[in-house]
Formats: structure tokens, C-alpha cells, sequence
């Protein structure tokens, strides 16, 4: 028999089904936790479990859910707008195309590179504003479709190809500043 869908899954969790919400949390956690602790650091295991918990109380019925991943990354979005609100450092949503997370962070938050390469496309993300960093990591990182971003982001599918070329024309210029002119690598899949 095969594996019910992550879509009848959380049809299923929000109709009290503690093992398909382990489930979900099983497979997507680590990528929510990955995704929140590059723009958060230590607080992404709270913001993670504010995220599951407001899967839960979206107001779209379960079965017009039409994928779980753009709907679970729409909200860690959300609940990371919600965590600098909070701190005072973003006030309203449409801060977040410009407000970069260098300019938000006060503490570094990414993780020690592995590689230089690596190294300097992080702090090359970080130097961009926060809206577009979010949309080519869902694209690139998390591996959602353009609708599945178009979606999380609340945008049109055109929307969202208008943002990942800007976003990586961004990406693009401060990679070159910070690496004296050099090209962007290769997208990592890590």
C-alpha cells in the first residue's frame, strides 16, 4: 500500500490524527529547522514548533490544501515576520523586501561554512533583502515548484519568477562585491 500523500496527511492531522502530524513534522521538520535557523539562529526550534502548531489553525479548509510544503513554508514565513515584529526590528510584511537579514540580525546566525565558497554565498544571501532570500531558498534549498513559492509567498506564479529573477540579480551583484568580482557558484543542494 502506498504512503498517503503529505496533502491526506494533513487532512487527516487536523482531523485529530496524531501519527500523520508526527509524521509531517518527521519529514519536514528538518527542512523548516534548517530553514528558520539560517535567519534566526537558536530561536528556530521555538519558531519550528510555532509553525507546526499554526498549521493547525489556518483558516483554508485541510482539503483545499493543494501542497503542504508551500503551505508549511507560507507559515514558518509568517512566523518568522512574526519573531522580528516582535523584537521591534520589522514592522509590517512589505519590510521584508527590504530589510536584509544583516541588517536584522544583531548576533551572526548562519552556521560555519564548510567551504569558502559556501561561506560567501551565505553572507552574499544575507546582504539581500529578507523576501528574496525566502524565495530562492524555497526554490533552490527546499525544491518547491514556482507555484509552490508563488503560493508561501502569496504572489501569482509570475509574481514569483519576477522575484527570482530580481532575487538573484541581487544575489548575483553582492556575491561579486564580496568575492572581488568572482562568478556565483553552482546552487548547492545541501
Amino acid at each position: 500500500m502506498a504512503e498517503p500523500s503529505d496533502e491526506a496527511r494533513y487532512v487527516a492531522w487536523r482531523g485529530g490524527s496524531r501519527e500523520d502530524g508526527d509524521a509531517l513534522i518527521r519529514e519536514h521538520g528538518p527542512d523548516v529547522l534548517r530553514f528558520l535557523s539560517n535567519k534566526v539562529g537558536p530561536a528556530a526550534e521555538d519558531l519550528l514548533q510555532e509553525t507546526f502548531m499554526a498549521c493547525m489553525r489556518v483558516k483554508t479548509a485541510p482539503t483545499e490544501v493543494r501542497s503542504f510544503r508551500a503551505l508549511l513554508f507560507g507559515v514558518a514565513r509568517k512566523q518568522l515576520l512574526r519573531h522580528y515584529e516582535g523584537r521591534g526590528q520589522l514592522k509590517g510584511e512589505e519590510m521584508m523586501s527590504r530589510v536584509s537579514l544583516a541588517e536584522l540580525a544583531t548576533t551572526p546566525t548562519q552556521r560555519i561554512a564548510k567551504h569558502e565558497e559556501r561561506d560567501l554565498l551565505q553572507r552574499a544571501m544575507a546582504t539581500i533583502p529578507l523576501d528574496f532570500q525566502i524565495a530562492l531558498e524555497l526554490r533552490y534549498w527546499q525544491r518547491l515548484s514556482a507555484v509552490e513559492v508563488a503560493e508561501a509567498l502569496g504572489l501569482t506564479e509570475n509574481g514569483a519568477r519576477t522575484r527570482f529573477r530580481r532575487a538573484r540579480l541581487k544575489l548575483k551583484q553582492a556575491y561579486a562585491a564580496l568575492s572581488d568580482g568572482a562568478e556565483l557558484p553552482k546552487w548547492s543542494e545541501e
